[in-house]
């Protein structure tokens, strides 16, 4: 039987997030390893875990992969999360892409100033609402299909769904006027590996408060 994999980051969300949102849609068991002291990730670095003495981390069949977007990619062609051919895993990787641009705005958003929160919470909006949300649902429209690629469960379609997730704690209502992302999410989220995820006491990680930031202070400043 093979080991679970065993990701090492701290305890929040932050750049582990979207792995393990993948690795519970794709139904696979994880463990997990927090940081909680500069030491600890001293500690990780002078080993040789870290190939950029960076985390993420994952612990996986034997290798020790480093850098989100890798372990994603891994992760997603290990468990058919990945487009049946090239075509598929490039419009994939497109529409992840568009993700990602949004959720690292909405990573760094706990870690700001009061100042600076109130500027970004508009950009947040407005780029949720105007641009990114526009673009899915119009991707969703042109198929006509269940899924955003291959009318099948891929790494697009849970990126997404947690990205709604997310853009909703901090813009309730936000995906209203977005009826087919707003079916898109109902859809992924009743899957029983996703909705296991989402119930309370899973390895799903809340928003960042303040308490979380400080941690993370703590262990990378």
């Amino acid at each position: 039987m093979s080991r679970k994999p065993v990701l090492h980051y701290f305890d929040g969300r932050g750049r582990m997030e979207p792995v393990r949102w993948l690795l519970a849609a794709a139904g696979v068991e994880f463990e997990e390893k927090f940081l909680k002291t500069r030491d600890d990730l001293a500690r990780l670095r002078s080993d040789g875990s870290l190939m950029f003495d960076q985390v993420p981390m994952v612990e996986i069949d034997g290798m020790k992969l480093v850098q989100t977007k890798a372990i994603l990619n891994y992760i997603a062609s290990k468990y058919s999360l990945y487009g049946k051919d090239e075509k598929e895993r490039a419009l994939i990787d497109m529409y992840t892409e568009g993700v990602a641009d949004l959720e690292i705005m909405i990573l760094y958003y706990p870690y700001m100033t009061s100042a600076e929160k109130e500027a970004s919470l508009a950009s947040i909006k407005d780029k949720a609402r105007n641009r990114y949300f526009p673009a899915y649902e119009k991707v969703l429209k042109s198929h006509g299909q269940d899924y955003l690629v291959g009318n099948r469960l891929s790494r697009a379609d849970v990126s997404l769904v947690e990205l709604l997730y997310h853009v909703e704690e901090l813009d309730p209502g936000a995906i209203d006027n977005f009826p087919l992302l707003k079916a898109l999410k109902t859809r992924v989220s009743n899957l029983p590996t996703v909705k296991k995820f989402l119930q309370p006491g899973s390895q799903r990680k809340p928003f960042d408060d303040a308490k979380c930031v400080e941690s993370a202070k703590k262990i990378f400043s």
